[in-house]
């Protein structure tokens, strides 16, 4: 909306005759020539957009204009910055979320891009990794689960098992590597061979 000057006082935006209070107009028509100025700089301030500012501006002024008893309202240009800063904040906030639904792109880009090889791939990875784990003795394959999977710490995970804390990041490194041979072709008596050794 572009604020119109009122034919019956130029310097108020139209409608400030419906106010129908002759003081009332002549308070208002005072506040715009006085601080329409500083109000819009104001508003850039918080901003940055003239447009913005501009339409801001107008849309306090229109909040001024409908004030059903504008007599209660005792200082008028506290009254009107304060609204215009609430607009222009409420203004931030819808900017804001419009850049980040921009910034999600369009719902087709949502869509699960991993190709079929790809996923069959991943398959055949995880079946060989869970295959690994059940080739590993029983305490390399609970240390490492504990540790990778359930995030415990190398000293809850050594009272768990009843055994150095030393032992347990042994375990770890060990089924680390058993696991990665696997995965890297090797076969399973070649990969145990690599790690004992």
């Amino acid at each position: 909306m572009i604020f119109r000057r009122s034919r019956s006082n130029p310097s108020l935006p139209r409608g400030a005759a419906a106010a129908g209070d002759p003081g009332h107009s002549r308070a208002l028509s005072s506040l715009f020539e006085e601080h329409n100025r500083t109000l819009q700089s104001f508003l850039m301030a918080r901003l940055g957009n003239e447009q913005e500012a501009r339409e801001v501006a107008q849309e306090a002024y229109v909040r001024l204009l409908q004030l059903h008893q504008p007599g209660t309202v005792s200082f008028l240009r506290a009254y009107l910055f304060k609204t215009a800063a609430n607009l222009a904040v409420d203004r931030i906030r819808q900017r804001a979320n419009r850049e980040r639904l921009d910034r999600s792109g369009p719902e087709s880009e949502l869509v699960d891009r991993v190709s079929p090889d790809r996923r069959l791939m991943a398959a055949e990875e995880l079946g060989i990794l869970e295959q690994a784990l059940r080739e590993l003795p029983p305490q390399y394959r609970r240390a490492f689960v504990l540790h990778r999977f359930e995030e415990w710490s190398t000293g809850e995970i050594a009272k768990e098992l009843g055994v150095q804390e030393r032992m347990v990041r042994n375990y770890i490194g060990r089924a680390a590597i058993y696991c990665k041979l696997r995965l890297d072709g090797v076969s399973a008596s070649e990969a145990t061979a690599r790690v004992k050794g």
